[in-house]
């Protein structure tokens, strides 16, 4: 039997981060590949795990003392009323869209044939959960996990057409790296799951990209760097520097001229390659108009621009909001609780030692941007992405006095 990784303590400079092999987690292996970390007085260490739950527990455990988590995740970890408490504090968004609703080709061919137009999300939930009544069969649906970004988009997306009935629909948690067998054997009909799986299922022809997640709440929050907060509390210059790194390496994968090169160090065994050579059987590109870059350009991934780091309270609190709805269990949500796991005051004083600006308020109204808008930030105009949630909802928790939103 292997030996156990030993709990230790470990100094300030020294850190056990740990990835799922998904293209968002970019921001730690170009962090780590760069020398970002490094010349930020940083010794990472990046640890590759299968699921997200092993993660989630082998930071609950002091294992890790953080990693590339899913957005709502520190809300789960932090507040569960279902498990121990561990507290986690998030400093910085890592990335923004990147998740898909990929049905199985038959599954499609049936959606097709219903007429519904599928561009339209609240009319294919619809047409759906129809077909479901009409085969007296549920739809087999998978997520990545109970707690994640892409089961509260599945679920938003299918509560648009009325409430989710367990006569319609089942759906069960897979590992993102099990979405292809599961899919292949029948297990599940269709998934939400993130990138690069949905192009391996579309380049295997597999199944069909629906939608994405960009259309269910545009531009959300996917990925957060989390920390331990008793870590984070301990060694809060250290945890500058490390934003301080994550910000060059999210301007960097924005940059499209570095996308061959990101692509070649991602299909690199110890990062994604491994997966890819398996299910695959050969490196990038996953999908024919992508060329060298890894990018599904109906996903709408990013990691910089339009102040993809910032960490609204507002967004926190609707996915604290989403959770509860979808019966994950939370402690009672309030304003000092959240402003406990996100921090948009580290954000600011490690994005402003780069002289990179931020918004100086820390809420807006999520949903009543359709466009990308300008706030005020510490150093002047900033650029903050559209946030439109579908169905046209508005989620108004403010905790600052509204600024002025230019349309641009």
């Amino acid at each position: 039997m292997a030996n156990p990784t030993p709990i230790r303590r470990r100094t300030a400079f020294h850190l056990r981060l740990g990835f799922v092999p998904l293209l968002d987690s970019a921001p730690l292996i170009i962090a780590q590949e760069m020398g970002l970390f490094e010349a930020e007085g940083l010794r990472v260490e990046l640890v590759r795990e299968s699921s997200w739950a092993s993660l989630r527990d082998k930071i609950s455990f002091g294992l890790l003392e953080g990693g590339h988590m899913l957005a709502p995740m520190p809300l789960s970890m932090s507040l569960a009323t279902d498990r121990p408490r561990v507290p986690v504090t998030t400093g910085m968004v890592l990335s923004r869209n990147g998740n898909g609703i990929t049905l199985g080709n038959e599954l499609f061919d049936r959606m097709v044939l219903s007429g519904a137009d599928l561009r339209q999300p609240i009319e294919t939930a619809r047409a759906l959960t129809q077909l479901a009544r009409k085969r007296q069969k549920p739809v087999r649906l998978a997520s990545v996990a109970p707690w994640s970004s892409h089961d509260l988009q599945l679920r938003d997306w299918l509560d648009s057409a009325g409430a989710i009935n367990g006569e319609d629909f089942h759906i069960i948690p897979v590992s993102p790296v099990q979405m292809m067998d599961a899919l292949q054997s029948g297990a599940i009909e269709g998934c939400c799951v993130g990138e690069p799986w949905n192009s391996v299922l579309e380049r295997r022809q597999l199944g069909r990209i629906l939608h994405s997640g960009h259309q269910i709440w545009q531009n959300a929050p996917e990925k957060v760097m989390g920390l331990r907060a008793d870590w984070a509390e301990q060694h809060q210059e250290m945890h500058r520097h490390l934003i301080r790194a994550l910000l060059g390496a999210c301007r960097w994968l924005d940059n499209p001229n570095n996308h061959a090169m990101l692509a070649r160090i991602l299909a690199r065994p110890e990062y994604l390659g491994e997966y890819f050579n398996r299910n695959i059987g050969e490196q990038f590109p996953l999908h024919p108009s992508g060329g060298n870059n890894p990018f599904h350009p109906k996903l709408h991934q990013h990691f910089f621009r339009n102040s993809a780091n910032f960490p609204w309270l507002s967004q926190a609190h609707w996915l604290a909001t989403r959770l509860i709805a979808h019966q994950q269990q939370l402690a009672h949500i309030d304003m000092p609780s959240i402003r406990r796991i996100f921090r948009p005051d580290i954000f600011r004083d490690a994005a402003g030692s780069l002289g990179i600006d931020a918004p100086v308020i820390d809420s807006k109204t999520e949903g009543q941007h359709p466009r990308a808008f300008t706030l005020n930030g510490q150093f002047g105009p900033v650029n903050v992405s559209s946030d439109s949630l579908l169905g046209e909802q508005l989620h108004d928790w403010q905790s600052n006095p509204p600024v002025p939103a230019n349309e641009a």
